[in-house]
Parts: structure tokens; C-alpha cells; sequence
């Protein structure tokens, strides 16, 4: 095994903190028009900008038949990114919501062989492991839809030193059996392991965007929202 492989094998747990706006305009699929919003809000920001790229990325969606983990407020998808990224297991764990604040609890595992996948594989895991635990009894899952999302995203750096992400996604929903869903927009303001200081930073910037696009965060995780597209009726 390559150091590589052996890095890659080392699940990443982490903290988001995170504002989402679902944009039901479709204008954001255009990579221009993602790369003006992003100038648009780093600049309304007043953080320094200190790095930016587009990516292309694939996300299954996972749940079992009574939708028990999306009901619980978490989520299991294989995030799949364009290139010769690593995919990789996801699971997510909202820990609250706080005036429209996701804090969120993350845990990650590399998938050398998505093809492979088998729904026993994906809970036999860390990810998969964690969520059987906070959600029993999960005990076979299967892919509910599919997200993929053409993000342009921004790293912004506060006078404390920590880095805020922007990202303008524009996504398309298809269900499982990749048949087009839906088209829509989403855009995204978080940090990660933050400070209390930091928090007010991410706040006052998610204020001055939610002043910008005309309305307030959304309180739902996107998994979430392509569920309640394809059958799931919410907690």
C-alpha cells in the first residue's frame, strides 16, 4: 500500500457550521453566472479572498425504506468527485440549527471502488457504523436519488485567521433510476472547527447575503430537500 492509499484510509471526522439558500431559479447552472454571485458575495463579505475554483461533483443519496435516517436529521451519501479525486462515504449528523445556523458533525471514509458499494458495506463502515447508532435499527439502505452539482467556490480568510467558504452550486436531482427530477440552485456559507469570534464572522456574513438574495437560510439539509422531491414527507 502507498502512503497515499494509507492517508486516504484514514477516516476525516470533523464540525461544519454551516447557512444554506436553496435559489429556485435555474441561472446558476451557467458557470458565469456562478463566478459573478461568487465575486458578488465575497465582496459583500469585506473578507480577503484567498482562494477560488469550479468543481464538478456527484452525490448518491442514501436511506433506508422508511426514511428513518433523513427523519433523524441525518444523512449517508457517497460523494463522488470529478476527475481523479477520491470518492468518498459521507456521513452527516445535525448537532442544531441555530438562527439558521447547521452545526453539523461529519465523518468521511475513502471508497476505493464505488461500483462495489453494497448497502451491508456501506453500514458495516465508520460512517455507516455511526449512523446505526444514532439511528437504530438501519439496517439496509438504498440509493434514493442522485445530486450533481457544478460548484464554484471561495475561500475567504478573516482578521483571526480563519477561512470561511463560499459556494454557488447549480444542481440537478435525478431520481434512481436517473431520470431528471428537478433543477435548482444552492448557495453555501461555513466554517469548520470554529472559534465563538469566528461564528460572528460567519453570522454577520450570512446576514449580509441573506439581505442580498432576497430571503433567509433555509433550514434544510440538501439530501433533505431531493428526498421531499421524491417522496419523503419530513419528520
Amino acid at each position: 500500500m502507498t502512503t497515499l492509499e494509507r492517508i486516504l484510509r484514514i477516516p476525516r471526522v470533523g464540525v461544519e457550521h454551516e447557512y444554506r439558500w436553496m435559489v429556485r431559479e435555474t441561472s446558476l447552472t451557467d458557470i458565469a453566472a456562478r463566478e459573478k454571485l461568487r465575486g458578488e458575495l465575497t465582496e459583500m463579505s469585506g473578507l480577503r479572498l484567498t482562494d477560488e475554483a469550479t468543481v464538478l461533483q456527484h452525490s448518491l443519496c442514501f436511506d433506508d425504506a422508511n426514511w428513518a435516517l433523513l427523519t433523524a436529521d441525518c444523512s449517508m451519501t457517497v460523494l463522488v468527485n470529478g476527475g481523479r479525486s477520491p470518492s468518498w462515504l459521507v456521513a452527516k449528523e445535525t448537532i442544531q440549527w441555530v438562527d439558521g445556523r447547521r452545526d453539523v458533525l461529519e465523518m468521511s471514509e475513502y471508497v476505493p471502488d464505488v461500483k462495489s458499494l453494497s448497502s451491508a458495506g456501506m453500514l458495516a463502515g465508520r460512517p455507516g457504523r455511526h449512523l446505526s447508532r444514532r439511528v437504530p435499527p438501519v439496517r439496509d439502505v438504498r440509493v434514493f436519488g442522485y445530486l450533481s452539482q457544478r460548484r464554484t467556490k471561495a475561500a475567504l480568510l478573516t482578521e483571526q485567521g480563519a477561512t470561511i467558504a463560499i459556494s454557488c452550486d447549480g444542481v440537478e436531482l435525478r431520481d434512481s433510476a436517473s431520470r431528471l427530477v428537478d433543477t435548482f440552485a444552492v448557495v453555501e456559507v461555513e466554517a469548520n472547527q470554529a472559534s465563538r469570534v469566528d461564528l460572528d464572522v460567519l453570522a454577520g456574513t450570512a446576514e449580509k447575503f441573506s439581505q442580498h438574495l432576497g430571503c433567509p437560510p433555509a433550514e434544510i439539509s440538501k439530501p433533505q430537500f431531493a428526498a421531499a422531491r421524491l417522496g419523503w414527507s419530513g419528520p
